[in-house]
């Protein structure tokens, strides 16, 4: 029989108080306490009082009381810091109150208007997109994936796939696509900064590219690249004009326009194996001899840990587990295994320093 040991008793609470830390999270930064909390100085300590009385609301009194309870949460998982200090001027009857600061953790959540903090950005927009309605209510199904395989979580809540879903719900669509241009621009700072397969390129095709953003950069910094933009016909009529980029409508699993090589980004972990299959095998028939295709996933370690930058692509595994029927993130092992199955002789890896991204290879 297992001895409890001092303290175990205070899991149960640790582990049910989960959610709840994340919706208050959530609520903090709807309400730009951080923010509130660094515009009041360097390594401030303010009060609840304090911060409402920078927020709208019919009665602060009241309002400083519910707050108070989110900060002490926050407080109590390091997001803030908590110290005490003399209530009032004086120190009213010797009676203190709790005063928050932000920590490491709440420093990448403060956003300033009229700056671009893309690390905030980029916090700030997956915690609210992970926090959105839809995203909670899809992992109550999670528990009926698993007993009845053949749908996503997100499809059991709703009858629909997530980008079908979201073609009905513009602010969720709004949501998703601001956390998703904040985090191709993180990524990809890696790839211009350290992968150097773009500068000998004379043409690049951006398969599910977009509105051709990353493809305008690319063309931009390397002017003899010629770009094509690649996507299905709805996302190419909303595509802006952009220099040295040419947009062209189609399905990328029906075929593909022949391309010198071909570009990847972020779209295989989408998609299961048999779908990843098919869409390889059209880049395949559409590069030259010798063609290669450029993709650029997260990829999990054969070793899991417990580090930061394991967790950081579980967890992306996971949300792609929630919303995507048959999509995952996948090992080295696994790409090579796509790749080699359909007539890809050779796979060059190029691993970057943040977000466990991956630039691979695949060659014809």
């Amino acid at each position: 029989m297992e001895v409890q040991e001092d303290g175990d008793h205070f899991i149960s609470s640790q582990l049910g108080g989960l959610a709840s830390t994340q919706m208050a999270l959530r609520a903090a930064i709807e309400l730009k306490v951080f923010s509130i909390i660094a515009d009041a100085g360097p390594d401030a300590h303010i009060s609840a009082a304090e911060i409402i009385s920078k927020i709208p609301t019919k009665d602060p009194s009241s309002a400083a009381c519910t707050l108070e309870r989110v900060l002490r949460v926050l407080g109590a998982n390091s997001i803030l810091s908590i110290s005490r200090k003399p209530l009032g001027n004086n120190g009213e009857h010797g009676r203190q109150e709790w005063t928050y600061g932000l920590t490491k953790k709440s420093r990448c959540l403060v956003i300033r208007s009229g700056t671009t903090d893309e690390l905030a950005n980029f916090t700030t927009s997956f915690i609210l997109f992970a926090t959105e309605r839809e995203m909670l209510e899809s992992q109550y199904m999670i528990k009926d994936a698993v007993l009845d395989p053949g749908s996503s979580p997100f499809y059991k809540s709703y009858g629909l796939n997530f980008y079908d879903y979201m073609g009905e719900k513009p602010r969720l669509r709004q949501v998703f696509d601001e956390f998703m241009e904040v985090c191709a621009k993180l990524q990809f700072k890696d790839v211009f900064k350290l992968y150097g397969g773009f500068k000998d390129l004379k043409e690049l095709m951006d398969v599910g590219g977009g509105t051709g953003t990353i493809l305008a950069k690319i063309t931009s910094t390397y002017p003899h690249v010629r770009g094509l933009n690649f996507d299905l016909p709805h996302v190419i009529d909303a595509a802006p004009k952009l220099p040295g980029v040419k947009h062209v409508a189609g399905d990328m699993f029906k075929s593909i326009p022949n391309a010198q090589t071909i570009l990847l980004k972020c779209i295989l972990h989408n998609w299961d194996d048999e779908h990843c299959k098919k869409l390889l095998r059209n880049c395949w028939e559409a590069l030259p001899r010798h063609g290669k295709v450029i993709i650029v996933e997260m990829v999990i370690s054969e070793e899991l840990g417990n580090n930061l930058e394991a967790k950081d692509v579980i967890m992306e595994d996971f949300f792609m587990m929630l919303l995507m029927t048959g999509g995952k993130e996948r090992t080295l092992a696994e790409f090579k295994d796509l790749g080699k199955a359909v007539g890809f002789t050779k796979m060059e890896i190029f691993p970057m320093p943040h977000w466990s991204v991956h630039v691979i290879e695949f060659h014809k």
